[in-house]
């Protein structure tokens, strides 16, 4: 039981960490080692807040991260990102363990109709916020909802991977500035009561997130996106969401049986009598990778930033292209090539980019 856990760790960290490999990728080579997945699962929503805020490079739980994360790298203060993203994920692992028996008694009473409502609520609030720019945001999450909805009618491997990371991840790469400042000395420029609260709220959303299918725990972040004028409150609610998600998908998953993430999906059946064990092992991953986190985070952007920043992010867009190839060959790099045309287009509009969260809305709202 404790080497399925170091292990799962181990795993974690290193997907965590990597641009471009993502977590379900490994979980499929892993099939069946329950203890295991969960424990990469979780350690992976602590650590993936570093290549999307130094490489931009996201994946479907970090993906509306990326601008206020890689904003704050090119601060000084990328020290702080990682240090918000352990510490609201810890505390949204708490959180979690804490909500599990009220989770139990509302799960299996999900029906997909209050989803698509709750999506399609979302999408107009996401267009109207966005105030004498409305039209502009509405064409953004339209354009985004037909990629999203023509990608979905493929079999390709990996389309999250396709769409999120040239929406969300090239554009940042070619906006990149030429050098990296220094890393910060980590300390949270943000008040400690107000954090509490904002995780609180960010692992409700993923809780919330993990009942509709389909609906990414960047989509349950969105409802911190018309609100938030803050970067640090931002971000706190998304890298809570994340891991609350996955928690909550796996304690789903051991309710109903429905499948909600793709490292579940490699799980064997699990019995609701099995969960305090889990959460046991939930709670001592939590305080392990606060211990560690940071340490290899300094060690990680100490290596980079001996790197010219812009041979890095030449080599991470070569990467992150022959991914794209290696995953759906041809199809996935013209998936990969029109999400990333997608995604360069807010920013020449003057609009945020959560609007391209259409991707995903849109199938969710047509049914698709």
């Amino acid at each position: 039981m404790l080497w399925e856990l170091l292990k799962g760790i181990l795993l974690g960290t290193f997907t965590g960490l990597t641009p471009g490999i993502h977590v379900n990728t490994i979980g499929s080579l892993q099939p069946g080692r329950n203890l295991e997945l969960f424990s990469m699962g979780i350690t992976h929503t602590f650590l993936d807040a570093v290549p999307s805020a130094f490489f931009g490079v996201p994946d479907e739980g970090t993906a509306l991260s990326v601008l206020p994360a890689h904003g704050m790298v090119m601060e000084g203060r990328g020290m702080e990102v990682v240090k918000i993203s352990l510490w609201a994920s810890a505390l949204s692992v708490w959180f979690s363990i804490l909500l599990t028996p009220f989770y139990l008694l509302i799960a299996p009473h999900y029906f997909s109709g209050a989803g698509r409502a709750l999506v399609l609520f979302l999408a107009v609030i996401l267009i109207l916020t966005a105030g004498k720019k409305a039209h502009l945001a509405a064409f953004i999450f339209f354009l985004s909802g037909v990629l999203g909805c023509t990608v979905f009618s493929f079999s390709l491997r990996n389309p999250y991977y396709l769409l999120f990371t040239g929406l969300f991840g090239v554009p940042v790469i070619l906006t990149s500035g030429s050098k990296i400042p220094g890393p910060g000395d980590g300390s949270i420029k943000y008040p400690a009561h107000r954090f509490i609260i904002i995780s609180l709220f960010g692992t409700l959303a993923g809780m919330l997130a993990s009942l509709v299918p389909s609906f990414t725990p960047s989509q349950a972040a969105l409802f911190f996106s018309p609100f938030s004028r803050d970067r640090r409150a931002f971000l706190i609610g998304v890298f809570s969401t994340n891991t609350s998600n996955f928690v909550f998908s796996f304690v789903n998953y051991a309710a109903t049986g429905r499948i909600r993430n793709g490292v579940v999906a490699n799980m064997n059946p699990v019995s609701i009598r099995g969960l305090p064990v889990y959460a046991l092992v939930a709670f001592t991953v939590s305080l392990m990778v606060l211990l560690y986190g940071e340490r290899v985070a300094n060690i990680f952007v100490g290596a980079l930033s001996k790197v010219p920043y812009r041979a890095v992010n030449a080599g991470v867009l070569a990467f992150i292209l022959t991914l794209a190839v290696v995953f759906d060959g041809l199809l996935g790099l013209l998936v990969f090539m029109a999400a990333s045309l997608v995604g360069m287009l807010p920013q020449r509009l003057g609009v945020r980019r959560t609007t391209c969260m259409g991707v995903l809305m849109m199938p969710i709202i047509m049914g698709v």
